[in-house]
């Protein structure tokens, strides 16, 4: 089967002001050190976050999902649900990884609707990527107890919320994985 590169292209709404606010943040976090240390220090800042996981660092978001979900060991043709409402780095990590996206609607706080999150679960299901919209934490309670139900893994895509809290814990560790875009 032919796999496509991964493309870590600017996203389409990219503009020169985030260009200049990139660098604005990453002079400030290395200020005092040199470009080499950076992404020491930026793994130090995320483990420090999430103490009880290792980070790792990726060229992308879109590379780290597709490397978080191949080292579940998932088969091929099995199944990952993944909101409607997303980016196209989700669904492509999931094909990327020989799997079948499978698309849930959501409710009004643009994370899954859980009732139709339950009617998409199959055998062939084998994991969930909860997306937590715009910083919105999704309903982790329901979402783990369905996937415990249905013996599914759990990756927690943070990019639209790294920092975020639900239940005083941070979001990214809930599930089996946590991505955090920075």
């Amino acid at each position: 089967m032919f796999k496509k590169p991964i493309s870590i292209s600017f996203a389409p709404n990219f503009q020169g002001d985030d260009t200049t606010l990139a660098l604005e943040l990453l002079c400030g976090l290395v200020a005092g050190t040199s470009l080499k240390n950076a992404p020491d220090i930026l793994k130090d800042s995320i483990n420090q976050l999430f103490p009880e996981q290792e980070a790792f660092l990726f060229s992308s978001g879109r590379s780290a999902l597709y490397y978080a979900i191949k080292s579940l060991g998932l088969s091929e043709g099995d199944e990952v649900l993944v909101q409607a409402f997303t980016c196209v780095a989700v669904p492509n990590a999931v094909l990327w990884n020989g799997l079948l996206p499978k698309f849930v609607d959501i409710d009004d706080t643009y994370n899954f609707d859980l009732v139709d999150l339950e009617e998409k679960i199959s055998p062939k299901t084998k994991a969930i990527i909860i997306q937590h919209t715009f910083g919105i934490p999704a309903a982790l309670e329901a979402i783990q107890k369905l996937a415990k139900k249905h013996k599914l893994l759990i990756i927690e895509d943070c990019a639209h919320a790294l920092g975020n809290t639900y239940d005083n814990k941070p979001l990214g560790s809930f599930g089996e994985i946590g991505r955090a875009h920075v």
